[in-house]
């Protein structure tokens, strides 16, 4: 069986090696934008997309059981293909929506699900329209079409918001891709959690659910870590089911999504669902010490071995052990020098594992977006409150600045 992996980019190389630890052959079809990726890509088989009429010609010759967006990069060519070729697909007319912030909560609103107020400006007469229109704030403002927290910022006033318009419009974005609109967003006050799914003709298998611990640092959301949640609340249960009839609102049918979503007084309202497996980092046994699985793995199980994928929508979720997923965050920019944090976190009960950890002697950047630029570290444990515990103790670490070391500026 050959099956297709559109841009196997950031977790998406995690995806591709689940695929190739069962055996299965695959192809990893870049876009032309990630040229450079496909290059350094030591698969044997690679492909760039340049023509469609061409790629469709290729993939059919190879006569594929599925395509699959293996990265933000490639939902909307995945979807593309799929369709074309007749295999397991998400509902065409709502790709758009799977992509666009502002259609997806139009996409909601159509199909009678609640979500927080939104609105997407070109112009600063627009941003002032809806502001006088809304009258409250604080509002998130951030751009239309991007990833990991880029660009967004809390705007508690009118001036806030119109210098973050200024800050976004017309910029590239984490994406690669110009904002020339900007997102308006209803501010959501409450707990954020992650809900990762595995979908198979249009049924929505629960795979992890997380509770976020999100700082706001200057203006923008920072978040700090996750923590798996072994037995769901009743209103986490309810949060859950929402995120399912979200799910069939932007017509997701089949393979990953990872949602975010906010658990406000009013009940949950979406922050965005993304039609691919969670990222930035799937090192995968830390997942599978608490589920039995990773969101990867369980992605090839539902393509290889659907009937005993099947099997899984028969069990209540449950975890037998807590996850907890850090984004070690720099207290400040600058060129590392040492980590001495590293020491105390590999001591600390319930470590796992340390994914991505930062070079000494290289500068780190992009300190406050979730793209684990810093690092990431899991712990796993039975004990939720031990977890909590020393979750506590790494934050304070980073927090006064003694995880890492910088060289100090003349």
């Amino acid at each position: 069986m050959m099956f297709i992996l559109v841009d196997p980019v950031s977790t998406g190389t995690a995806l591709a090696e689940a695929f190739r630890e069962e055996g299965a052959e695959c192809l990893h079809l870049y876009n032309a934008s990630l040229r450079e990726a496909c290059d350094t890509d030591g698969s044997p088989r690679t492909m760039v997309h340049e023509d469609m009429a061409k790629t469709l010609e290729v993939l059919g010759d190879l006569r594929p059981v599925a395509v699959i967006a293996a990265s933000e990069f490639g939902v909307l060519l995945a979807d593309q293909l799929a369709a074309a070729l007749g295999l397991p697909h998400h509902r065409p007319e709502l790709a758009a929506a799977r992509r666009d912030k502002e259609l997806m909560a139009r996409a909601l609103e159509q199909a009678g699900v609640p979500t927080a107020r939104t609105a997407s400006v070109r112009t600063e007469e627009e941003l002032d329209a809806v502001l006088a229109r809304w009258e409250t704030y604080p509002v998130m403002v951030k751009p239309r079409n991007s990833a990991g927290s880029d660009g967004c910022t809390i705007s508690p006033d009118r001036a806030t918001a119109l210098q973050a318009f200024r800050d976004i419009v017309h910029r590239r974005n984490l994406m690669g891709e110009l904002n020339d609109d900007v997102l308006v967003q209803e501010f959501l006050t409450g707990t954020q959690y992650i809900v990762n799914t595995v979908s198979v003709e249009g049924r929505h298998l629960v795979s992890e659910v997380y509770a976020e611990r999100i700082d706001h640092v200057d203006g923008a959301p920072v978040l700090r870590h996750i923590i798996s949640r072994p037995l769901l609340e009743p209103a986490e249960a309810g949060m859950a089911d929402y995120v399912l009839e979200c799910l069939d609102a932007l017509g997701i049918r089949e393979g990953a999504a990872h949602t975010e979503v906010m658990l406000t007084p009013a009940g949950p309202r979406l922050v965005e669902v993304n039609s691919r497996v969670m990222g930035p980092s799937l090192a995968p046994d830390p997942y599978h010490a608490a589920f039995g699985y990773s969101h990867q793995h369980l992605v090839a199980e539902r393509f290889l071995r659907p009937d005993e994928f099947a099997r899984r929508f028969e069990l209540p979720y449950t975890t037998g052990q807590t996850v907890a997923k850090i984004f070690l965050r720099a207290h400040r920019p600058g060129v590392l020098r040492a980590v001495d944090g590293a020491r105390v976190l590999r001591r600390i009960p319930g470590f796992h594992s340390i994914d991505r950890l930062p070079v000494v002697g290289e500068p780190i950047r992009d300190r406050h977006l979730t793209t684990g630029a810093s690092g990431i570290a899991y712990l796993v444990h039975e004990d939720e409150d031990l977890l909590l515990s020393s979750l506590g103790v790494i934050h304070a670490l980073e927090d006064s600045g003694g995880f890492y070391q910088f060289v100090e500026e003349d």
